[in-house]
């Protein structure tokens, strides 16, 4: 089967600060007019507005190939290579700087990719009849107790390969560079290759700390950076299971045994980096050194995890 599918949804429910102050200006004093002064309703400090002011856009191809039991073989892949854009994140969604707060003063700065975005996403999920025991093709005339021990197993395996998830480039501001609350503040890409290296995945040094700067200019506390423009490494992982059922009392009566292995290989599947570029160390002339820790990655998924299970249906 292969689709195409697209959907763009208009006046979304988004979050900002109504009250959402200007930004200092050469025309303030030196060390800036406070926050609360710059605000449209200064005896107000954050007001938070719930508007129709979002938006989404997703497109994908889709290709599924899917080969129905036969000789106790089923094999089912789905492979999507999408793209999806919003301006602000679900509420409950942000992750990984991403922000359901936009900047209510130029909501079409915020378009960017969607923190769910992964272009390329391939599943395979595979279940095998393991051609052992009565009715099956090797073994079929065991009794009872040999089949016990090898009829009736079933196989079964699920790999996922997935793009790297979305991340923010983000800062936090100084005072006077300050306009709103609950805020995402980006900062300025002063280079377009915004990775380290486009060889294999060192978490030590993951991000281009050459790459942004935190904006020096009061009057632009919003960078030059797009919205989720940073990925993490790409995801890949096995999982395996192995299940059988024994019949005991009677027909309606049986044992279930499951032995299910999660990251099968065990494979490191590194999380995002750090994205705040605060966190870039500087000498005392101001230039990017290492030392610091943006673009460092210091998580991961979860590592190879076992587990059996034995179930009684009556």
């Amino acid at each position: 089967d292969i689709a195409y599918v697209g959907n763009r949804s208009n006046k979304l429910i988004i979050l900002a600060d109504y009250n959402q102050a200007r930004p200092n200006n050469s025309s303030d004093p030196a060390a800036g007019t406070p926050l609360q002064n710059r605000r449209p309703f200064p005896n107000y400090s954050f007001v938070q507005a719930s508007f129709n002011g979002g938006f989404a856009n997703y497109n994908a191809l889709q290709i599924k190939v899917e080969r129905r039991f036969a000789d106790g073989l089923y094999l089912l892949n789905s492979f999507t290579w999408s793209k999806a854009i919003d301006n602000a994140a679900g509420h409950l969604e942000a992750s990984f700087g991403d922000n359901s707060r936009g900047n209510i003063k130029n909501l079409l700065n915020d378009k960017g990719r969607s923190n769910y975005d992964q272009p390329i996403n391939n599943t395979t999920s595979l279940v095998y009849d393991l051609p052992f025991g009565q009715g099956r093709r090797f073994a079929r005339g065991a009794n009872g107790i040999v089949d016990g021990v090898i009829g009736g197993w079933r196989l079964t395996l699920i790999n996922t390969l997935t793009s790297g998830l979305p991340a923010n480039l983000t800062y936090g501001p100084a005072a006077a560079f300050v306009v709103g609350s609950s805020l995402t503040y980006r900062p300025n890409q002063i280079a377009p290759n915004l990775y380290a290296s486009s060889g294999s995945v060192d978490p030590r040094n993951y991000l281009n700390i050459a790459a942004v700067a935190v904006p020096t200019d009061r009057s632009q506390p919003f960078g030059t950076a797009g919205r989720n423009t940073v990925r993490g490494p790409n995801f890949m992982q096995a999982d395996l299971g192995l299940h059988k059922s024994f019949r005991l009392i009677n027909e309606t009566t049986r044992l279930e045994f499951r032995m299910e292995a999660f990251n099968l290989f065990n494979r490191t599947n590194f999380l995002v980096p750090d994205t705040n570029a605060n966190n870039i160390r500087r000498d005392s002339a101001g230039a990017p050194i290492a030392g610091g820790s943006y673009g460092t990655i210091n998580g991961t998924f979860p590592a190879r995890e076992i587990q059996f299970a034995l179930k009684l249906l009556f």
